[in-house]
This record gives structure tokens, sequence and C-alpha cells, in this order.
């Protein structure tokens, strides 16, 4: 059976939204370095996150870029997720480093307490790189004050860098994500709340790291085809900054709709179900970038039999992220433990399809769908 309900469905503007715009730049040949439209992009969006902005290609570029700024060396250490988007540990081994990977709690972000066990196991961990997953913030002032506390041991500075790839319009407490760390790395491809069909945002409280990225961006070149920095092509074109602009003026608007849709899904999964929804704590505003839940116990071991019968009733699903990364077999070499914990959620988790746009009758085909396999493999 075709799908019907299919995963993701992204924002995109009407072609006659941004006729004028795309005719404007392919008619005076300004199509990319750093045209009018990108420095536009940045400014709003650094409004908007009221904290300065840089706009690159990709999440990825973003990440490589922003471990180069800061001054992530060949071999030194860095602890992440491995509960994460596999491009979160390309990165890391792009520049250089060295991947460790951690173990995750209960709402899929990296564990504080598995982190202060490996910085107390590695002495020479340069960055820790969480990753506020599906959306959700991740224990920002926690994780803070392990790596602080690490750092006043081995007396040497260890930089706090967020992948906020699934995150732009979460907020905690209020504060928004891209604000927490030394810096945080947004993506902008057609799976994102905030989409420019591809791009990423580095946002940093820190001027000077935003300077360095935006050299990088560029090759590193300082001026006069003179580079200073290690660097490659990580510049955004006009046409993806034009779509970026038409869907952050009504970022506030897509999120408040997830949000809304996101409530009814828990209503009706807690209800009608006995699949495990993941937490939302009343103080977080949660992008649902991934509306991902886990198998019940009764189910242990059969959550692709879950899937597969949720493909015959048209229902599109995914298992983000299974394998974990530490599993996957470029990564095996830098696995030097087994991630019970993570090894487990990444055999339990389904995604479900979950866009801006969902009805909540798709959602009550998918719940039904779900009721249904429970019965049959129950």
């Amino acid at each position: 059976m075709p799908n019907t309900i299919p995963l993701i469905k992204p924002d995109l503007p009407s072609l006659a939204t941004l006729e004028a715009a795309f005719g404007e730049i392919l008619q005076n040949g300004r199509v990319t370095n750093f045209g009018r439209y990108v420095a536009q992009f940045e400014e709003e969006v650094s409004a908007d996150l009221q904290i300065p902005a840089v706009a690159v290609s990709s999440g990825t570029i973003g990440l490589i870029l922003a471990l180069h700024a800061l001054g992530l060396q060949p071999g030194q250490k860095v602890i992440l997720p491995s509960f994460t988007f596999v491009a979160t540990a390309q990165a890391v081994v792009h520049v250089g480093g060295v991947p460790v990977f951690a173990e995750v709690d209960d709402d899929l972000t990296l564990s504080c307490a598995d982190l202060d066990a490996l910085l107390a196991h590695h002495r020479d961990v340069a960055v820790v790189l969480p990753v506020h997953t599906y959306g959700l913030p991740c224990q920002v002032e926690a994780i803070q004050d392990v790596v602080d506390t690490a750092a006043r041991r081995v007396a040497s500075p260890v930089a706090v860098l967020y992948d906020a790839a699934h995150a732009y319009g979460s907020s905690l407490n209020g504060r928004r994500v891209g604000s927490f760390g030394e810096a945080e790395v947004f993506s902008l491809s057609v799976t994102k709340v905030l989409v420019s069909v591809e791009g990423g945002l580095i946002s940093s409280q820190n001027p000077v790291l935003l300077q360095r990225i935006r050299k990088m961006r560029n090759y590193g070149i300082e001026s006069h085809y003179n580079a200073h920095w290690p660097g490659l092509n990580g510049k955004m074109s006009e046409f993806h900054a034009i779509v970026g602009l038409h869907n952050l003026r009504q970022i506030s608007v897509l999120i408040a709709e997830r949000q809304r849709k996101a409530r009814y899904y828990y209503e009706q999964l807690t209800t009608k179900t006995s699949f495990r929804t993941l937490a939302w704590p009343p103080e977080v505003v949660h992008t649902f970038k991934d509306f991902t839940i886990l198998v019940p116990d009764m189910l242990a071991g059969r959550r692709d039999e879950v899937m597969k019968l949720l493909q015959e009733h048209g229902v599109e699903t995914r298992a983000y992220f299974s394998p974990p990364v530490h599993e996957q077999q470029f990564f095996r070499c830098y696995a030097d433990r087994p991630l019970p914990r993570t090894e487990q959620f990444a055999r339990q988790v389904i995604t479900l399809p979950f866009y801006t746009t969902i009805t909540e009758a798709a959602i009550d085909t998918v719940v039904r769908a779900l009721a249904e396999a429970e019965r049959i493999l129950t």
C-alpha cells in the first residue's frame, strides 16, 4: 500500500511568494558571495534569537566550522552522544577530532552522569558536543556545571558546542536555544521547522568566534585571497536565504501550531495505546523536528514488526536513530565500550509522521494503526 501519511512535509512558500526576489537575483547575477538576502537573513535571525548568528551552507558545515573556530586540534577528544544523526560524529572526524561516545538519559539527550564519568576518565577532552534531540533542549545548566568542574580539575578549558540541528524555535525556561554554550549550530534542511531547503546557522555570544567563522566559510580567506584560517566553501546562496527569510517571518506561528498538534498526538497515544511518549517538560518549547515514541515492554524486540504493520496501513515511519553511531561500521573503531541504554533506546524508537500541516484526522489514523499493531502483536 502506498504511503498515505508521509513522515514529513516541509513548510515551503509558494512560487508566487518568491518570484520577485528570485527574479531579482537571477537578473543581477548575485546568486551567492554574501548578497543582500543572506545579510538580511542573518540580521533577522539575530534579532529573533537576540544573539548574533552567521549563515552557512548546511548544519554539518556549521559544526565543522565551529569546531575549527574553537581551535580543536587533530587527535583531541570530543564527547558526544551516540544517539544522534551521524552528521554530528562526521563533523568531529572531518576536523581530525576523536569522538568519545556518551550515553543518553530517558529524554534521549546527553546523560550528565555519563558525561561526568567520561570527563574524569578522559582528561584531554577539548569539546563537549551535546545534541538537542528532536528539538528537546538538553539539560544545559547541569551540562555546563559538569564541564566547568572538569575544566577546573584539569586546569584546561573545555568548550561546550551544541548541535541544535533540530531545535530552531525551542526554548527552556523562556531562554531560546541558540544562546547556550560557546556556540550552537542549527540545520535548515527540509526536515526542520525553519527551512531554507539547505542551510545552517551558527549562533554565539562570542563575536571573535563568529568573525573567525565568517572567514572560514569563505575558504579561510582574510583578504586578497590570503587564507589565514582553515576553511572551505560554506556559503549560503541567495536562493536559500530568500526561502529562509519567508519561513523565519512565520516561525512563531509554525512553532505554536506544532505545539498544539503535538499535544493532541500525546493525548491520543496515551489514552488509546501502550506506546510510550518522551519527556516534554512544561518549561520547554519543543520543535518536534521528529515525533518519536518507544515500543512498550510487551513489544520488546518487535519494533520492526510494528513499523511494517504501520506501513501496510499507509503510515510512513523511521527508526531515528537506529543504529546508534557507535554501532555504525565507520565509527566502530571509536567505540571503546558498550552503551546499553543507548542501544536499548535505539531498538525501541519509532518516529511517526509529524509536520506543521498534519491534520488531527491523520494523527487519528496513525494512532489507530498503532493500536491495531499492538492488538495483533500481543
